[in-house]
């Protein structure tokens, strides 16, 4: 059984003031420079059911990024529509590598978001006191 744990952030918000998020980093595997890429600043979060990524990343991950199967996926941008492609794309978190659907979005102005339909619920995830997430695997 493996597990890593990675400690929370401290970010700004804009009604909170400061907070604790829970950030990870994984690595994905960039098909046309066939090697992985570590991503670091990746939120984990439990309420998303698709994983996110700028297009920049996107770029580096696949040929042509509108190749994947076209989606609008609200929540990402408070207030908008964000248009986004979806790819089965390769990660890795810790020692454990799987596939996943990741929506590369038609923009950079989106945060790296790790959701849980496909990410999280591969794991025994742990958000330990809003200090420290903990994922095990087997």
């Amino acid at each position: 059984m493996g597990e890593i744990e990675f400690p929370y952030a401290e970010e700004e918000s804009g009604i909170f003031g400061s907070v604790m998020r829970p950030r990870i980093i994984m690595d994905l595997f960039s098909i046309p420079r066939a090697e992985w890429l570590p991503i670091d600043d990746v939120l984990a979060d439990t309420g998303a059911d698709l994983s996110v990524l700028p297009r920049f990343i996107g770029e580096l991950l696949v040929e042509d990024t509108t190749d994947g199967k076209y989606s609008e996926i609200k929540g990402v941008i408070p207030g908008t529509t964000l248009v986004a492609y979806v790819h089965q794309i390769l990660a890795r978190v810790g020692s454990l590598e799987f596939e996943a659907p990741v929506a590369i979005a038609d923009s950079n102005d989106v945060p790296v978001i790790f959701d849980r339909v496909d990410g999280l619920d591969r794991f025994d995830a742990n958000f330990l006191n809003g200090e420290t997430v903990k994922l095990c695997w087997r």
